[in-house]
């Protein structure tokens, strides 16, 4: 017979299983999303700004953890770490904290629900150490939905760049 903690043990692990798919899924539709719709990498290329995929990372690095990695503008673009979508005029920001697990985040600038930040983990200890991470996280992904929102002029002219 089994007892009630167990019962909601196996509920509950039901839905962290739910949960870990649903991510999974949401991950998988966001890299979708970036194939289908004629994304770009940016990259530190004079005609997306001043170094400003390596300006992202450096930001990034000082302000949530060092020892971030971030994958090399490769010809697959839905692999890069900066990827902007001129049709729904959206960027999505990502890379990997080996430190958390290889937790894997992604900042996307416009989402239905207006919070862009994702992260994947398996196995991740709440630990302080990590929360104050996760919280640096949280702070960073705000900081660069700000200022990309503010300096929109910006994304504009990656349209217009585009464009041409």
């Amino acid at each position: 017979m089994e007892t009630r903690e167990s019962i909601m043990t196996r509920n509950m692990l039901s839905k962290i299983r739910e949960l870990e798919s649903s991510l999974q899924t949401n991950h998988r539709i966001l890299k979708e999303d970036a194939e289908k719709n004629k994304s770009i990498a940016i990259t530190d290329d004079p005609k997306f700004g001043d170094k400003v995929l390596s300006n992202q990372i450096r930001q990034f690095k000082t302000t949530v953890d060092g020892g971030a990695e971030f994958a090399n503008p490769s010809e697959n673009v839905a692999d890069c770490p900066l990827i902007y979508m001129p049709e729904t005029k959206n960027l999505v920001f990502s890379g990997i904290i080996p430190r958390l697990n290889n937790l894997k985040f992604q900042f996307v600038l416009r989402t239905s629900t207006g919070n862009g930040c994702f992260i994947w983990t398996d196995g991740l200890i709440l630990s302080d150490e990590n929360m104050v991470t996760l919280q640096k996280l949280l702070g960073f992904y705000k900081s660069w939905f700000e200022s990309w929102n503010l300096e929109s002029s910006d994304l504009e002219s990656l349209n217009k760049l585009l464009d041409n």
